[in-house]
């Protein structure tokens, strides 16, 4: 039976996880045709294709296309699904691993007439071994996560494929280009559903305390997402609520009062009004501690990590202040969250 599906794995470095993927899918596909495979290779700075030679890989019909120019994950899926031959097309990051049965269920999608236009299934980054400087835990359908999405092929080329605007290259920045793949789609009335037996694993990266940090750069391209899509944009953050408030909302305004409140804090000391000082200085603290208590929202937090989160907490709304707003000027747009 000709495969009814073409996996795309973009891919940027790190060959030595792509190479284990790669392994996965030909054990899976060990039934039938070769899987149509293509690996699109953003300009990695040692070319995929020379690694991938002489591999074994026989139940993998494997091409690798190439850009000169890092145009990130976007731009490389892109390359990948204008190779695409198949009725279908699937989506896995390399530094995933297929979940038992993923290739069987992936084909099952596609052959079943009444499947709607996309999919999007599990993506299982570590459960409760997540800490606050790892990957965050299970994630289901629902959270537009690019890492575990399958298209019928012409339904996904006459969207457009994902927006590549949703990555700066001086910054080596992405975010978003998958949710504002979804916003895009619905828009354009396309059905899109969840299939939580998609399941592909996100073996956790080595912990790092500078995580969040770069994670809060990704905020970037909020103002981009909101502008192009206000309407599902501020539906999507409702979905996450904290209290009264979205959990993006709380997140925002904890970051921004902290800033806030260190500054005029500063400035009150400056022109020696210490009550104003002391108010200011409550505003930062409290905000301070919704970012830790974020942080740490529904994660193992080992007694090692308390203090270092404590301080990432210090520079996180900073970090995020700076990007959002730099995004905000860019993209001349300030959403409402």
């Amino acid at each position: 039976m000709t495969r009814p599906v073409t996996v795309v794995v973009p891919a940027h470095g790190r060959t030595d996880l792509l190479v284990r993927l790669l392994a996965a899918l030909d054990r899976q596909a060990a039934e039938g045709e070769p899987l149509p495979v293509i690996v699109s290779d953003d300009a990695s700075a040692t070319p995929v294709e020379e690694v991938l030679t002489g591999l074994e890989l026989p139940q993998l019909a494997l091409a690798v296309v190439r850009s000169v120019t890092n145009g990130g994950p976007g731009a490389a899926r892109n390359r990948g699904l204008a190779r695409v031959e198949t009725p279908w097309v699937a989506f896995v990051d390399s530094d995933e691993l297929p979940g038992e049965g993923w290739i069987e269920r992936l084909e099952a999608i596609a052959l079943d007439p009444a499947s709607p236009d996309g999919v999007e299934g599990l993506v299982d980054s570590g459960g409760d071994q997540s800490t606050p400087f790892t990957h965050v835990g299970s994630l289901a359908g629902g959270s537009h996560l690019s890492g575990n999405l399958a298209f019928r092929t012409d339904v996904l080329r006459a969207a457009g494929g994902f927006d590549e605007r949703f990555f700066h290259p001086g910054l080596r920045l992405h975010f978003r280009e998958d949710t504002e793949l979804f916003f895009r789609l619905r828009r354009s009335h396309h059905r899109i559903g969840r299939d939580l037996q998609l399941v592909v694993s996100h073996p956790p990266l080595p912990a790092s305390y500078g995580a969040p940090l770069r994670d809060a750069r990704r905020y970037y391209f909020d103002p981009l997402l909101a502008r192009e899509h206000p309407e599902r944009f501020r539906a999507f953050n409702e979905l996450r609520r904290v209290g009264p408030l979205s959990l993006r909302r709380a997140r925002h305004l904890a970051a921004v009062g902290h800033v806030l409140g260190v500054g005029a804090g500063l400035v009150a000391l400056a022109n020696r009004r210490r009550p104003a000082a002391a108010v200011a200085g409550a505003v930062a603290l409290g905000c301070w501690g919704a970012n830790a208590a974020a942080l740490a929202w529904g994660r193992r937090l080992p007694a090692r990590d308390a203090a270092p989160l404590a301080v990432v907490a210090l520079g996180l709304p900073w970090v995020y202040v700076l990007f959002y707003y730099r995004g905000v000027v860019r993209f001349r747009h300030l959403p409402r969250l």
